[in-house]
């Protein structure tokens, strides 16, 4: 068996997983009463109440295939000696740990997101039992380094980093499929990186992480059956952010130019680049930063005529150039990519030019 054969059955495995669950999440959220009723907030549009159980769906999809497939090779290691594994089982234990880390992270920050889907918590309190999990977590050590050796600021960064991520992929979980599509996006360019480097630990996780965000996807595809909720939102981005920390974007000798740092934030520059533009268009309307409204990339894409389905098409389409274009920085020298970055830089002033645009329009649009 080989590293293709391992990366397939999990992309698959976990896919099948996570729309299993995510199927069982939709009447399970109108038996619990967990659900996202039409109008409940100004800037939603919805017209039917949604079930906000498909963050547990996910998280348990992404539970039970991590732990699922690490505990299958641990309890059977002769099966697995002859394979792509065998070289690795050795480090084994090394893996376990941070696993758990990982795990425990998503679960105490998808408890954050169920309370506040049941019962919306203040923006500061909310902000603040974030920073507590993306702090333990990185003292736990998921770290981000970026050439810094004292450990204070690598975990003040990495800190910042989980909670950055985490807060863009809630903000950009405005329409349905977005985040969801986001993360499958975004976990597929963490794949190819990871599994291009020999980097097989972050390439398995970027594996369940995009398999489970496909298989909920079947059922948040325009037109949604259910929603994720804030749970399921911190969890893609705590799980987006935690792969990005833990990969290895620039070894000296290794790839030509430390420009590969930018990498992550490329391939996740829409969910990032929305985030500022829609807490600035709100800072100059004199709303809190915090307050929903209808200011996102999505919805100006809405306010051109698009569809639901080709919004959220052209909206992934968007973030998989700036993120596949970016890959070649893996590669090439500084001169060449300037081009790279010229060309990310060019995408995203077009994003900001849809930001800005003020369009009229007669009434009000099905969001």
């Amino acid at each position: 068996m080989t590293w293709t054969h391992i990366y397939v059955a999990v992309w698959a495995l976990s896919g099948v997983l996570a729309a299993v669950l995510t199927a069982l999440a939709i009447p399970a959220g109108k038996r619990f009463g967990v659900m996202d009723m039409p109008a409940a907030e100004a800037h939603k549009k919805h017209r039917e109440p949604m079930s906000l159980l498909g963050g547990p769906a996910m998280f348990l999809a992404w539970l039970v295939g991590v732990g699922g497939g690490l505990a299958v090779v641990v309890l059977l290691p002769e099966t697995w000696k002859q394979t792509a594994l065998g070289p690795h089982l050795a480090g084994l234990e090394s893996v376990t740990g941070r696993i758990g880390v990982i795990a425990a992270g998503a679960f105490v920050l998808l408890l954050v997101g169920l309370v506040d889907d049941l019962k919306p918590m203040k923006p500061l309190t909310k902000l603040i039992a974030q920073a507590v999990v993306c702090g333990a977590v990185a003292a736990c050590g998921i770290r981000v380094t970026v050439f810094v050796s004292s450990p204070l600021v690598t975990w003040a960064l990495s800190t910042f980093w989980l909670l950055f991520i985490i807060n863009a992929v809630n903000f950009f979980d405005n329409m349905d499929g977005m985040a969801a599509g986001t993360a499958l996006t975004s976990s597929f360019l963490f794949f190819i990186i990871a599994a291009l480097q020999g980097q097989f630990f972050v390439a398995v996780l970027s594996a369940v992480t995009g398999g489970v965000a496909l298989g909920f996807l079947i059922f948040n595809w325009p037109p949604a059956r259910l929603f994720m909720g804030d749970s399921g939102s911190h969890v893609l981005g705590y799980l987006l952010g935690v792969t990005a920390a833990l990969e290895t974007f620039y070894s000296p000798g290794r790839n030509a130019t430390p420009a590969s740092l930018l990498i992550p934030l490329l391939i996740l520059a829409l969910p990032i680049f929305d985030l500022f533009a829609v807490v600035w268009l709100r800072v100059r309307r004199g709303v809190p930063f915090y307050q929903g409204d209808n200011m996102h990339i999505t919805h100006r894409f809405r306010m051109m005529g698009l569809s639901r389905g080709a919004t959220t098409t052209a909206v992934h389409l968007l973030g998989l150039t700036i993120g596949a274009g970016a890959l070649p920085l893996l590669w090439l020298p500084l001169n060449q990519a300037f081009v790279v970055l010229i060309q990310a830089a060019a995408m995203l002033t077009l994003v900001s030019m849809l930001h800005a645009v003020n369009i009229r329009k007669n009434g009000e649009i099905d969001l």
